[in-house]
């Protein structure tokens, strides 16, 4: 799913949902939207993100400078922190007791 987050971000997929994507889709864009997404899931669950942010805002600004691999680097970094998060997150929605 993070590979390839068809449907799980803002932006049609230029073909058939259940093939593989086209080649004009712009997988670091998308991957970049995704960890956004989860950043602010996790925020929202009171959870600190800070320090993930600013990797994803320095994952934008690579892409935007035209270095994707820094920027899939990152990414990749910032959605394993998430999911680092996630895993210890196993109370309810808000800040801890």
């Amino acid at each position: 799913m993070t590979e390839w987050p068809r449907g799980l971000v803002d932006y049609t997929p230029s073909g058939p949902p259940d093939e593989a994507p086209s080649p004009d889709e712009d997988r670091d864009l998308n991957r970049l939207h995704l960890a956004a997404r989860l950043l602010g899931h996790l925020r929202a669950r009171g959870l600190s993100t800070d320090r993930a942010v600013r990797r994803l805002r320095e994952a934008d600004r690579a892409l935007r400078s035209g270095d994707r691999a820094k920027c899939t680097r990152l990414v990749e970094d910032v959605i394993a922190e998430a999911e680092g998060l996630l895993g210890e997150d196993a109370g309810p929605p808000g800040p801890a007791p």
